[in-house]
């Protein structure tokens, strides 16, 4: 969820008697011409909700005659997408029609087609559709970054695969559209976090796979032991451990031991019922070499 809890501390202009002791005390932040942040509050602040007051700022500052709608990772932080890892330095804009787009030191407006019926309200503000959105940042933005963005929006129901194709044959001669085809191909609304869909890029990088998201398991007795992030047909599950998992199951009053226990049962059943279990967590994927290692060896442990 965007970090919306600061978002009153925007400053629509500052008396000559501030700016003039700001110049020296530094009190504020300056984000646009008479748009100003508290130094204190913005220091608080993640980085998507100093996105967001950026993006109230330039809303802020725009001239009578313009009307670009936000767009790109801007209008995903409006739609509550996951973000990981592209730029928030600058909002981003698209005006319908021809023409080259500008670059700024904070805004980047693009221009290409976009239609009434792929614009949205959110908070009084216009923005692109969520399904244009993910193709924008398909086309603009590194593969594992854009499948992030697009699983999260199927998963939630925010888009189907119908309406990525739609934007996709809206913008077929747009720049960037290869790139965006093969993201869009690839995403899955199966995957339920940034780090199982960055696990699934990593292996369909490598080679392996690709394995069944989301599979239940079942015993030697037809009962159903768990249902697991991935399953390799060699006979190896994959669990990705974001940690965050254990949180968003725990009831008011429970213990975090209170849903790591079962965990650890339903582990110990699979095993039992003679899958090899790896998992990784956040850490792992930043040396993906050895992720692969582990999952390499597992599965020839499997295949034996």
């Amino acid at each position: 969820m965007t970090d919306h809890r600061h978002l009153h501390s925007l400053i629509t202009g500052l008396s000559s008697a501030q700016r003039k002791r700001n110049s020296y005390r530094k009190e504020f932040v300056r984000l646009r011409p008479n748009a100003y942040v508290n130094c204190q509050d913005w220091k608080r602040l993640t980085p998507k909700a100093r996105h967001y007051l950026l993006t109230l700022a330039s809303i802020h500052g725009q001239r009578g005659d313009e009307q670009p709608v936000l767009s790109h990772v801007s209008a995903a932080i409006m739609h509550e997408l996951p973000v990981w890892q592209i730029p928030l330095e600058r909002v981003h804009f698209t005006r319908n029609g021809p023409g080259s787009g500008r670059v700024e030191k904070l805004r980047h407006v693009h221009t290409t087609r976009l239609e009434p019926r792929h614009i949205v309200m959110r908070n009084g503000i216009a923005l692109t559709s969520a399904a244009r959105t993910i193709v924008d940042i398909a086309r603009s933005s590194p593969f594992e970054q854009a499948v992030v963005v697009g699983d999260a929006a199927l998963h939630r129901g925010l888009v189907s695969a119908d309406d990525l194709r739609e934007q996709i044959d809206l913008l077929r001669n747009a720049a960037g559209m290869d790139q965006a085809r093969l993201a869009v191909d690839f995403m899955d609304g199966r995957s339920e976090s940034v780090g199982e869909s960055r696990s699934r890029v990593l292996f369909h990088r490598e080679g392996i796979g690709p394995p069944r998201l989301q599979a239940l398991l079942r015993d030697s007795f037809g009962t159903v032991i768990g249902r697991v992030d991935f399953l390799f047909d060699e006979g190896v599950v994959g669990e990705f451990d974001g940690k965050v998992k254990y949180g968003a199951l725990l009831r008011p009053g429970d213990d975090p031991g209170d849903v790591v226990f079962p965990e650890e049962i339903r582990e110990d059943a699979i095993r039992e019922a003679g899958w090899i279990v790896i998992r990784w967590t956040w850490a792992d994927l930043e040396h993906p070499e050895r992720l692969i290692a582990r999952i390499l060896n597992a599965l020839q442990r499997a295949a034996r």
